[in-house]
């Protein structure tokens, strides 16, 4: 991504007096008329918000997400679905009182009627029309101003009535930035995307056994600018594209599996080669059939080796949210799980590392889909290590203090009134890193200790939600492809058990991992984008059972395509 003229206000700028940050983002304004309004709105608002009995605003913060995005899906050759939308959102970041105490971090309120404390989008002029921008603007900052002050006022008095201890300040003081990426040309090309889908979702003609499927292309292009009272001036440039094939199977008695290729790259020029693409859809078709035809594992109790593209996705999934910090509101409670209770203990193996850094643009050959240089808030980003030696010592931190941490560590992400610490890229590391062999190995001595006649090797979980599958709180959910391992080193595909519990404690105890990570990118298709990186891993112990459910019965009669 091109951009120019990047200065971050840190008291005085590396060779650049603030007064040419000024200077430049004047200059900006003049050629950008979406800029200009939310500049010149500022300035008006700041002075003019007033309301007889309340605060006057100490912190004003607009922000503007104009994008472009485009959608295609096909089936068998044949598109069935083409969305478009062209959209430019606006949320303000209005704030009474002061750093200290203000309007945020309150779980009652409503103000007039509103509700909420701003952050809230809604839609703008998607023409360059100076007077229609700045209308929408004026008409969201006076509303949400006169939410907050009632909203301000209230959090007062329930503060009287409680007894409230050490309680941080409700803002964060960040260093303004300025900084401007090109104006991203939002046209995409829509022929090119119906094209791809098309020929990737024929790949399914050639597998009749396979129940549906169906293959989306999504591309997003977008500029988000955010400005403030503190001085932010900032304009983002965004280019993203998901691809997803996705296929599902029913077996003779009545078990659905679904699974997903999913691609997130920057664009249609980022992603692999088309030829590579189709092998992928028909390596997908191939393991779904091939799992029609697998028995059932009945229960399992002991040693379970997930391999990295698993042990990843799982990864995700329980520490994914977890890592962000922030206060809680006031009249609410904290989780007992809530990771700021668990800060300098040891919540994964003394050999684990785990770093969040969004300035890393790849690892390995992977591209890296949670790169940003600011985040949400205008706050640079910087690595941050969440996890040495096992133990937890940071949480990803947006502009909300904890007591623990006083600052953003530029991990604010989301609406934004509403952000939050978020995972832009989260990378897990060992040391020491074992082989794929070596993992295997320690499979087959752990079950061999327990007296097992065989282990567990998962290699994927699936495409999440498909066919009746996936996670739900405290559970484990259940894999797609398993394999029994033997001490012989056969293995036999199995299908059909679900996880009873994966929490904290499983990962504590885990006994060895892989030196190889699976690069896990998610959010292609939206102006956001995450990462989740972790090498393969050996559960010490973990208990699966058959699925007990009753399934739908299989179609009477088999698919035209059988016929052909």
């Amino acid at each position: 991504m091109r951009s120019f003229v990047v200065c971050t206000l840190v008291g005085v700028c590396l060779g650049w007096a603030p007064v040419r940050a000024g200077d430049v983002a004047a200059d900006e304004a003049k050629q950008d008329v979406v800029l200009r309004a939310l500049v010149d709105e500022l300035a008006r608002n700041q002075d003019g918000l007033k309301l007889a009995g309340f605060d006057i605003p100490y912190y004003l913060g607009f922000a503007v997400n104009d994008y472009n995005r485009v959608g295609v899906t096909a089936v068998f050759g044949a598109v069935t679905r083409h969305t478009e939308d062209r959209s430019r959102s606006l949320s303000t970041d209005v704030r009474v009182g002061s750093y200290v105490l203000d309007n945020s971090n309150f779980s009652g309120g409503g103000g007039f009627g509103f509700g909420g404390e701003g952050g809230v989008e809604t839609a703008m002029p998607i023409e360059d029309d100076y007077a229609g921008i700045r209308q929408a603007i004026w008409f969201l900052a006076d509303r949400d101003y006169k939410n907050v002050v009632e909203e301000l006022a209230q959090k007062k008095a329930v503060m009287e009535s409680k007894l409230i201890v050490d309680k941080p300040d409700d803002f964060a003081h960040e260093a303004p930035t300025v900084h401007f990426d090109l104006r991203l040309d939002l046209a995409l090309a829509e022929q090119r995307l119906a094209e791809l889908a098309t020929a990737l979702s024929l790949v399914f003609r050639d597998y009749p056994e396979l129940q549906s499927s169906s293959v989306s292309v999504g591309a997003y292009a977008g500029n988000k600018y955010l400005v403030n009272t503190e001085g932010t001036r900032l304009r983002a440039a965004t280019q993203r594209l998901t691809l997803s094939a996705r296929a599902t199977v029913q077996a003779d008695d009545g078990m659905k599996l679904g699974d997903a290729v999913s691609v997130y790259t920057s664009g249609l020029d980022a992603l692999p080669p088309r030829d590579e693409l189709i092998e992928s859809c028909r390596e997908m078709a191939q393991r779904l059939v091939a799992l029609k035809q697998a028995p059932v594992l009945a229960s399992y109790s002991g040693p379970v080796l997930f391999e990295a593209e698993a042990a990843t996705a799982l990864f995700a999934r329980q520490f994914g949210g977890a890592f962000g910090g922030g206060q809680r509101p006031v009249g609410s409670r904290t989780s007992p799980d809530d990771f700021a209770n668990k800060l300098n203990k040891r919540i994964l193996p003394r050999f684990f590392q785990v770093v969040d850094d969004a300035t890393r643009e790849q690892i390995g050959d992977a591209r890296v889909m949670g790169h940003y240089a600011f985040d949400d808030e205008g706050v640079p980003t910087r690595p941050l290590t969440l996890v040495e030696g096992g133990r937890l010592k940071a949480l990803l931190m947006s502009r909300n203090p904890s007591k623990e941490f006083s600052q953003s560590t530029g991990h604010g992400r989301g609406s934004l009134a509403a952000g939050r610490g978020s995972v832009a890229c989260l990378e897990v590391t060992a040391d020491p890193g074992l082989s794929a062999d070596g993992l295997k190995q320690e499979l087959v001595d752990a079950c061999a200790d327990e007296g097992l006649e065989f282990g567990l090797r998962v290699v994927s979980l699936g495409a999440v939600g498909e066919g009746g599958r996936g996670f739900e709180a405290g559970g484990g959910g259940n894999p797609l492809v398993m394999y029994k391992v033997f001490p012989d080193g056969r293995e036999e595909l199995v299908r059909g058990a679900e996880i009873a519990k994966i929490d904290l404690k499983a990962f504590k105890r885990i006994l060895a991992a892989g030196d190889q990570p699976f690069v896990l990118n998610t959010g292609g298709g939206g102006s956001e984008g995450q990462t989740v990186a972790a090498p393969a891993m050996l559960f010490e112990e973990l208990d699966l059972a058959k699925l007990d459910r009753d399934f739908d019965k299989p179609p009477i009669l088999p698919t035209p395509l059988a016929r052909e």
